[in-house]
């Protein structure tokens, strides 16, 4: 998927160094926990939940374990921010009161809810689910179809290659398009539609953008933006210019489907000026100027596909 972990944190840290122990002994000293039937727990009648942090048999809960990873999170970083599924809601409200009751930092949480597949709602203690393996398995699979489809004579590791990129880029952005607070079903037909405005279509202008570089090869050593005075080109040049907006943005606001977005409206105003405003065959220095917008449309697309971390083929 195109996922890495920098860190792997063990919850097993905490409790064998001594850190959820003096966490818990902090609360006790704040007077911030009350002891019921040999547990202690937070009261919380504004959550309308109380929060146990030890059990009467003196052992800790995860929410423990992980207030004293909040606590190192805390004192670790400029900005601590939590992407929880949406069945976390109540732990997390709890979470932040414990740590601001402590005078800790809280952390930005992001919740996300779920996502279904066209057959319904997964579910694990049913046995009704899906795995990723299976569902990338499957993505790939239908996707090399489509790619033999459109390139038939392309050797079987060409196919193969961007087939898995088209895939996994599917999967990716058909998910973060959504805003983290809406549910979603994934429908890996409509994901892997090439004329929808989906991943494919992205890396598809992507590709076009370097099909046109290539036939322009070698490239003009002169150019003159100001002879772009079309609509589709203007457009085209605006769209370009919001990139570093959108990527502070959706960062401030840890909002990352305002990039799918934004990704998606760059890749239509590409195609729609490539649509209306010939290239190869404009005049010498019209032609020159607008291959200098094709390299720069081609530039901030692979820029905006890696931010979303879905690769960019140069051909498809």
């Amino acid at each position: 998927m195109n996922v890495h972990h920098d860190l792997f944190v063990r919850e097993s840290e905490f409790v064998r160094s001594g850190e959820v122990n003096n966490f818990v002994q902090e609360l006790v000293e704040r007077g911030l926990v009350e002891t019921v039937d040999g547990a202690l727990m937070v009261p919380m009648p504004e959550l309308g939940k109380d929060l146990v942090i030890r059990r009467s048999d003196q052992t800790s809960l995860y929410v423990t374990r992980d207030l004293a990873y909040h606590r190192r999170k805390a004192e670790a970083c400029d900005r601590v921010i939590d992407v929880l599924g949406a069945d976390h809601k109540l732990i997390s409200s709890q979470l932040c009161h414990v740590l601001s009751a402590c005078g800790i930092q809280e952390p930005e949480i992001v919740i996300f809810e779920f996502v279904s597949l066209p057959e319904g709602s997964m579910s694990t203690r049913a046995g009704k689910f899906i795995s990723t393996d299976e569902l990338l398995d499957q993505i790939v699979k239908q996707a090399f179809l489509e790619v033999t489809k459109r390139r038939p004579n392309e050797s079987e590791d060409f196919r193969n290659r961007i087939a898995t990129e088209v895939g996994i880029g599917a999967v990716r952005y058909d998910i973060v398009k959504v805003s983290p607070e809406k549910a979603t079903t994934f429908d890996w037909k409509s994901a892997l539609d090439f004329d929808k405005l989906g991943a494919p279509f992205i890396q598809y202008s992507h590709a076009r953008a370097c099909s046109i570089l290539k036939k322009a090869d070698p490239a003009p050593d002169s150019i003159d933006l100001v002879l772009l005075t079309g609509d589709a080109e203007i457009a085209l040049i605006k769209e370009l210019a919001r990139f570093d907006y959108v990527i502070d943005s959706a960062a401030r606001e840890l909002k990352p489907h305002v990039i799918a977005i934004y990704a998606r409206e760059l890749a239509e105003a590409f195609n729609q000026f490539y649509r209306l405003m010939p290239v190869l065959s404009a005049p010498r220095d019209l032609r020159n100027a607008r291959i200098g917008l094709v390299e720069c449309a081609r530039i901030v697309l692979g820029d905006v596909l890696d931010v979303l971390g879905i690769a960019a083929p140069e051909s498809m």
